[in-house]
């Protein structure tokens, strides 16, 4: 989707993942798990307990691939230990695939790609901004909420001197007051290709803080990976840093 702070997207788009792949690595990671710990003390067998449709890509640009692929979990729930409650789409905010989740009536978690509270600073970070209002956004999130009764999850990424001003907090506190919302603040990963840097911890606790005195659910993710630039928007990182140099 090419968003401003992301090098995975400076790889390009290749092609669209299967229904058969998909569901072929939860396959794959529940043989490793179950190799590695084998049984629960209740005597059942380990498996994947969470599935997240993220990462390289957008989930809804590949709506029927994602569509069978849920709808394969949800029958195969007591095999795959998953129920709707354990499945996520992360977006960025493609509203007509969001709109197509609620005609469908496929009720799973939605993590909306936020990242700034209103459409001017959205458009500089994420050019589908400008094809997808805010307002419009909001419209479309709140019949999912009516469909599924989910709360939805907003990503907020953390820069430094961009997305992390007290102001902003504000803003976007008024955006998700009131609505069913969880705020999941996400400290910038650093990459070579793009001149950003993390907000520091005492920002984003302030940031936090403020979200939180206004009535905002929120936590500050935990990244993970960042020692293998595997970490949120760093996949390809080796690829550019050596196109780089």
């Amino acid at each position: 989707m090419n968003c401003g702070f992301c090098v995975t997207g400076k790889l390009g788009f290749k092609r669209d993942l299967t229904r058969e792949e998909i569901v072929s690595q939860i396959l794959y990671a529940n043989t490793r798990i179950r190799n590695k710990f084998w049984k629960k003390e209740d005597g059942t067998l380990r498996a994947t307990r969470n599935v997240v449709f993220m990462g390289m890509g957008e989930p809804l640009l590949n709506y029927q691939n994602l569509k069978k692929s849920i709808e394969f979990m949800l029958a195969q729930e007591k095999w795959l230990s998953l129920s709707r409650r354990h499945i996520t789409i992360s977006t960025c905010w493609i509203i007509p695939g969001i709109e197509q989740l609620v005609k469908d009536k496929i009720p799973v978690k939605l993590a909306i790609s936020l990242h700034a509270p209103n459409q001017k600073l959205r458009d500089s970070l994420m050019p589908v901004a400008k094809a997808y209002p805010l307002d419009e956004l909001m419209k479309s999130i709140d019949k999912y909420v009516e469909s599924s009764d989910n709360r939805i999850f907003y990503e907020y990424i953390m820069i430094k001197g961009i997305t992390d001003k007290p102001e902003l907090a504000y803003e976007l506190a008024t955006l998700l007051k009131k609505k069913l919302a969880h705020v999941n603040l996400i400290p910038y990963n650093v990459n070579p290709a793009i001149k950003m840097e993390e907000s520091s911890k005492k920002t984003i606790k302030e940031f936090k803080d403020i979200l939180e005195k206004e009535g905002i659910t929120v936590t500050i993710r935990d990244s993970l990976g960042r020692d293998l630039k595997s970490a949120c928007g760093q996949l390809g990182y080796e690829k550019i840093k050596k196109e780089n140099e």
